[in-house]
Formats: structure tokens, C-alpha cells, sequence
């Protein structure tokens, strides 16, 4: 009997789902707004309705992966808390849906789910062990060891974006300072080039800025980085400098070599991939060297809904 999953990607506006079978493979997507802006119960009530609309039609659904911005506890059952969710703090989100849905559901951080998409589907589905980055607004990551997830001992492993390459520096969302992620993300771009043109450097950004500078954007950047705009191809340059001293403090640690690069920032991978790989070298032991490979991911939008769906499959299986 043919039987399917539902692998939803909750955002912080957002909500995506995907139907998909018992193979794994995408039936449908679907879209809807999160509301999370309310609050809890209104943001649970507003899943089970998705959900609900999903299966209609499909009665043979049998698990719902969930994949969420946040801290989860190592159980998978509590949200703890999320930086887009500001409303939903120590939600018992498992049992209050698994209770309404009469399904059982899998929980788990949304950069993780990003590299289960990444190993069942993915760039990584050939590999072992490797590093999934998501370069978006934030920078997230997954972990992938032995061909399992790596969430550690209280459930926050594989914190990439977290790790710190600036001691008492640039301040991040986090509330920590010098992390990772305020010098390599979409928004740690945006803020390079802010001060840049506050110090008066030269760039076409500065139109766009003087006009609304709400319209620099990490896009705008890399349009005028692909028009050869000098400071624009510098920015791309120091976000690959530090990437590269995560990368390269990564494999030094753990000896891992393959490197998987997702979200928005990645579609401009053609600017500073190479420049990139150049600076990991430089970083990590000699025999090391020859065998980092660091490949962009091809799932884009669908990472996070497909690797929701495959922890559905797994979790079940």
C-alpha cells in the first residue's frame, strides 16, 4: 500500500509543506502565512490547519516532519525558543500536534533539516560526514557525522554561525559578540557595506543607499558586484575571508573535508567560491589541502520541506 509523508518549514512569516511519498520524492508543495505574530496557540492552531489541508484527499498520511528556527530541547519535543518566533518560548510542540493531528511528528532545527535534504536528496547524499552553511540573512549550519545528524549532548550541536572568530567584536542577534555569523551572512553584508559608504568610500550602492537605504540589500551587492563595483567584489572577498577561518577551524577539529554552501547568499558562489577555496587552504594542514571540496547546493527554496519530509520517513521506518 502506497502511504506519504508531510514535511513542513516554518519561517518567521512563512510556512512551507510538501506532500511526499513513501520514496521520498515531492508530490505538491503548498505556502501559507505563519502567524506566529499572535501567539502560540494561534500559531499551533494555524499548523494543524495546514496540515489538515495537506492530507485532505491523501487518508494514507502517516508522520509529519516539522523543521523550525530555534533552540529545541534534545528530546525534540519543546521549542525552547526561536529568533523569528519571538511570541513561542517553551512550547511543547510535538505532543500539542501529535494530540490534534493523531500523527506522529518529528521535530527539528531548521538548518538541520536543511542538510537532511542535503544527505538524502542533495550534495551530500554520496557523503559520510560533511558541513552544511546556509548563507541567507543569518548564518545557520548542520552537521552530518557518519551519515547521522550530530545534535550533541543538549541538542545545539553543529552551531557553525556561532562560533567565534572575533573576540570581543562585531555584536550578533545571538547577544554574544564576535560570532561567525555577524562577519559572514547576508546581513553582516549589508552592514560592511553601510559603513562603508558612511566613511564616503566610492560605489554604485550609494545611490541605492541615499535613496532608501532599506533597499541594500545582499542582492543589491551582488548586482553591483556582477557590474564590477569595487567595493561590492570587496565585501564578497572578506565574507569569503572569514567563511574560510570556519571552514578551515571545522576540518582542523574534526577532519571533516566536504562543505556544502546553501541559501540566498549561495547564488553568488560564482564571485567568491574560488576565492574561498583558496583561503581554506591556506588555513588547514597540508594533507588536508587536495582534499576540501566545497559544492553549492541545488535544492534551493526546497531543502528545508524535503529534508522535513525524509525525517518524517525516518522517523517511521
Amino acid at each position: 500500500m502506497s502511504y506519504y509523508v508531510i514535511g513542513i518549514d516554518i519561517g518567521g512569516t512563512m510556512i512551507k509543506g510538501a506532500l511526499l511519498n513513501k520514496e521520498g520524492e515531492l508530490i505538491e508543495k503548498y505556502e501559507t502565512e505563519s502567524h506566529a505574530e499572535v501567539d502560540a496557540d494561534a500559531f499551533i492552531a494555524n499548523i494543524i490547519t495546514f496540515v489538515n489541508h495537506i492530507r485532505k484527499g491523501h487518508e494514507n498520511v502517516i508522520s509529519l516532519g516539522i523543521g523550525i528556527a530555534g533552540l529545541l530541547n534534545n528530546t525534540r519535543e519543546i521549542l525552547i525558543e526561536s529568533p523569528n518566533l519571538p511570541t513561542l518560548k517553551n512550547i511543547l510542540l510535538k505532543s500539542e500536534l501529535e494530540s490534534s493531528l493523531k500523527l506522529p511528528v518529528f521535530i527539528e532545527n531548521d538548518a538541520n533539516i536543511a542538510a537532511l535534504g542535503e544527505l538524502y536528496v542533495g550534495e551530500g547524499k554520496a557523503l559520510d560526514n560533511f558541513l552544511l552553511m546556509t548563507l541567507g540573512t543569518g548564518l545557520g549550519s548542520g552537521l552530518i557525522l557518519n551519515g547521522e545528524l550530530c545534535i550533541g549532548e543538549t541538542g545545539k550541536g553543529g552551531e557553525f554561525g556561532h562560533t567565534i572568530v572575533q573576540p570581543d567584536g562585531k555584536p550578533c542577534s545571538c547577544g554574544k559578540k564576535g560570532c561567525l555569523e555577524a562577519y559572514c551572512s547576508g546581513s553582516a553584508m549589508v552592514n560592511m557595506a553601510k559603513e562603508a559608504l558612511k566613511a564616503n568610500r566610492p560605489s554604485s550602492l550609494l545611490k541605492i543607499y541615499n535613496n532608501d537605504s532599506s533597499a541594500l540589500t545582499p542582492k543589491a551587492i551582488y548586482t553591483e558586484a556582477e557590474n564590477n563595483d569595487e567595493l561590492c567584489h570587496e565585501i564578497f572577498k572578506k565574507t569569503a575571508k572569514y567563511l574560510a577561518i570556519g571552514i578551515s577551524n571545522v576540518n582542523n577539529l574534526i577532519d571533516i573535508h566536504n562543505f556544502i554552501i546553501g541559501g540566498g547568499v549561495s547564488k553568488a558562489s560564482h564571485i567568491f567560491k574560488e576565492g574561498l577555496i583558496q583561503e581554506v587552504k591556506q588555513n588547514v594542514f597540508n594533507i588536508s589541502k587536495n582534499k576540501i571540496r566545497i559544492m553549492i547546493s541545488t535544492l534551493g527554496n526546497d531543502a528545508g520541506i524535503l529534508g522535513a519530509g525524509w525525517l518524517a520517513i525516518k522517523g517511521v521506518s
